[in-house]
């Protein structure tokens, strides 16, 4: 997809030509990646997860339409950082474990926050924030609204986990080979790289048997290489260029582009049910405190308030400044 938001207006242009006909992992791939995901987590996951299966990867094209030409400007201004990060941008410096931190490096260097991206951010938060919506489950598990809840953040997920795996996301490299000055010479190469994952016709059953998803041990740690692995890929994106199907072409079968997006496939769909994985075990350490309560289900009053926190001060969540 394209990302950039600081380029005149005639390149402007040029991008939204060549992003509208473009179809990879900007639609049916992350369809196909995150049904995959889901079918090879669905054995550790709760009954429901797989019985939504379509409710995920509907939503795991959302984060795309937050951004243009669809978005209005505020909101693709806050959203297109999410979806790629210039590892080189930051010359070895390692990426902090929370966006505050690095929202503070960058003023430090100085870089601008949306020149590098924030996708490692995104994709850590949306683990943490569909980790939450499954401690909720784990509470209430015959709750509908909790089920649509965990079935929407797990698409989300879904995508920016998978951008991570496209290897032009994480280069300045993102649209051809980047010029002296930074900027990009537009060569169209990211529209086509995008279009590979929907032109496969995968062998969806051999493709589950070599996806072995687990969870995560560390979840900022794994974000964080699973980039430099797909960073590494740069070179054999580059190497595959004038090989790469136009637009509209088909993928060849058995084609060193086909292998790749065959491959690319593979690692996206692992990764997003790996963090399907790690989110729900780790939603079990989480203890929903006395103030979340709500009526489920909605015929029973909601859980009283524990006498030690009725005579204390517990915490409620507050705004911060």
């Amino acid at each position: 997809m394209d990302r950039r938001i600081r380029e005149g207006a005639a390149a402007l242009c040029l991008a939204l030509l060549a992003a509208a006909p473009a179809r990879g992992w900007h639609g049916k791939g992350h369809h196909v990646a995150t049904e995959l995901a889901v079918r090879a987590a669905a054995g550790k996951l709760p009954d429901f997860f797989a019985k939504g299966a379509a409710t995920v990867a509907h939503g795991s094209l959302d984060p795309d339409l937050f951004t243009r030409p669809i978005a209005p400007a505020a909101l693709h201004s806050a959203e297109a950082p999410e979806h790629y990060f210039d590892v080189e941008l930051l010359e070895g410096n390692q990426p902090p474990p929370t966006r505050q931190e690095f929202l503070a490096l960058c003023a430090r260097k100085p870089l601008a926050p949306d020149k590098v991206g924030l996708l490692p951010y995104a994709v850590t938060e949306w683990t943490q924030r569909l980790t939450v919506a499954l401690a909720e489950h784990r509470a209430n598990p015959d709750n509908a609204h909790v089920q649509a809840k965990c079935l929407l953040y797990a698409g989300l997920l879904s995508h920016y986990a998978q951008d991570l795996c496209q290897p032009l996301h994480t280069t300045i490299h993102w649209d051809g080979r980047a010029r002296k000055d930074g900027s990009s010479p537009r060569t169209r190469i990211h529209a086509k790289v995008d279009a590979l994952l929907g032109k496969l016709e995968p062998d969806r059953q051999a493709l589950l048997r070599q996806i072995k998803p687990a969870p995560v041990l560390l979840l900022m740690p794994a974000v964080l290489a699973e980039i430099r692995r797909s960073n590494e890929l740069v070179d054999t994106v580059y190497r595959l260029e004038t090989s790469l199907p136009e637009l509209e072409a088909p993928l060849k079968p058995g084609s060193p582009a086909a292998r790749f997006a065959a491959e690319r496939l593979a690692a996206a769909a692992a990764f997003t049910a790996s963090l399907y994985l790690t989110a729900w075990r780790d939603s079990a350490k989480i203890e929903l405190p006395w103030w979340y309560a709500r009526p489920f289900p909605t015929d029973k009053k909601p859980p009283a308030r524990p006498a030690k926190a009725a005579s204390s001060t517990a915490p409620r969540p507050t705004a911060v400044k």
